[in-house]
This record gives structure tokens, sequence and C-alpha cells, in this order.
């Protein structure tokens, strides 16, 4: 293993992995995300934050190694996976894949989220301690109803992140750009009516759903929640505004 500091950022080599290139800015959003769990000040929440921040990052990364991996296999090449505030991305070389192979290198990403949240999530039910056992009253506990019990900090950082990557996985698959679900979507409508349409509806739903998105992200500001919220305003318009005037992808 060699770490080295890069273009302003952390450079992780792995054995066979490709280079992993960490920017500080998802380490900003991870405490962003968590911001409900630090606002708590007691020690269940920090702790609980304290596990969650670094397994958002692991996620992003298992998310882009879903599509190294896979790419791999196909044999494209990965040559480096970054990490930054925007989430993150697969740097692949050009290969000679089918049109079918490069969607199953796209959905690789989101398939890894689904595949953690089911694992997490079930991990969470497991471990959760039984409130199932019948109650017994005693001199030293009078009440007959339980007293409400605290999840551990372990089992609620599995709900978290196991929730977290769910929304991920979902989120993902919306056909806007920079999203998995937008170049799926321009992919599947660019083989059957070419570029232009493609661009043009990808574009316009992209538009519609980042809309949407920074109206979700000023609501949970206002609320006390930081919700990072692709996708992007900027990458749908130019791509509405390709398709008007009818320039060919790049």
């Amino acid at each position: 293993m060699k770490l080295a500091y890069r273009n302003d950022g952390i450079e992780l080599r792995i054995g066979g992995l490709p280079p992993i290139w960490m920017h500080m800015g998802i380490v900003i959003i991870a405490c962003l995300i968590t911001f409900p769990l630090w606002i708590e000040l007691h020690a269940g929440g920090l702790a609980t934050a304290c596990i969650v921040i670094p397994g958002i990052i692991l996620s992003v990364l298992a998310h882009e190694l879903g599509h190294a991996v896979t790419a791999r296999y196909l044999g494209c090449k990965p040559t480096l996976i970054r990490l930054h505030a925007g989430g993150g991305e697969a740097i692949l070389e050009s290969g000679n894949i089918t049109r079918a192979e490069a969607r199953l290198i796209t959905i690789a990403g989101p398939a890894a989220n689904l595949l953690i949240a089911l694992a997490l999530l079930s991990a969470y039910y497991v471990a959760m301690p039984d409130t199932a056992v019948p109650f017994v009253p005693t001199p030293e506990s009078p009440w007959t109803v339980p007293p409400p019990m605290a999840i551990p900090p372990f089992c609620r950082a599995l709900q978290w992140l196991g929730v977290l990557n769910l929304i991920w996985c979902v989120v993902n698959l919306l056909p806007a750009f920079p999203l998995d679900g937008g170049h799926l979507f321009y992919d599947v409508i660019e083989s059957r009516y070419g570029p232009y349409r493609a661009l043009f509806w990808t574009g316009l739903l992209g538009t519609i759903f980042a809309v949407i998105a920074k109206i979700i992200f000023i609501a949970g500001i206002l609320t006390g929640f930081v919700i990072w919220s692709p996708p992007y305003l900027k990458p749908n318009l130019q791509a509405l505004q390709m398709a008007r005037q009818r320039q060919p992808t790049t």
C-alpha cells in the first residue's frame, strides 16, 4: 500500500486496484450529512457519526469499484478512481466493449450500493437487542412498561449507512446527468432515436430532477438537515443547449 499527496488530495494505491484519489471535499460532505447526529450533543450520537462518516466514504468508493471491477472483467482497464465533494468517478480507458457491456459497467455502481444496503440493514436487524422478551416488573423496576431503550451506536450506524446506500442506489438511477441513470437513459434513447433526442430528453428530465433536488436541499437546510442532493443543473442545461443547437456529443 502506498500513500501520497497529489493534486490537492490523497492518492492511495492498494494491490491490483486502480489508484484511488480522495479530496477533502468528500470528508466535509460526509460530516454535513451526519450533522443531525452531531447536534444531538451526546456520546451515542457522536459515536454513531464517527462510524457513519468513514462508512459514507467507503460506500462511495464501493460504488466506483463496482464500475471499475466490472470494467476490468469486461476488458476495459480502470486507470483512476476519484472521490470528491461531488461524489466519485471511475476513469476508464477506452476499450472494445459492446453497448450491452457498457450498460453493465454503468449499472454495476448502483448495484454495489444496493447489495451494501441489503447487507447493512440485515445486519442491523440481527444486531439489534431483542425487544420481544416479555418484561417482568420487579421491586427495583416497578413499571409495567419497559423504559425506552437507546439504539446502540453501532446498530444505529448500520441503519444510517443501510438507508443511505439504498437512497444512493435509487438516486443514481434517475435519468439525469451526470448520474448513472442519465447515462443509461441517454444510451437507450440514442440507440433508437439518435443523439439529439437523447440529449434533449435526458437534459430535460435531468433539469426537472435537478430543480427538485435543489428544493429538497433548501428545505433540508431550513429544517436542520443537510441533504446531499444530486443531480446538478449545469450538465443537464448544457445537454439541452447542445440538443437545441444540434451539436454532436463529445
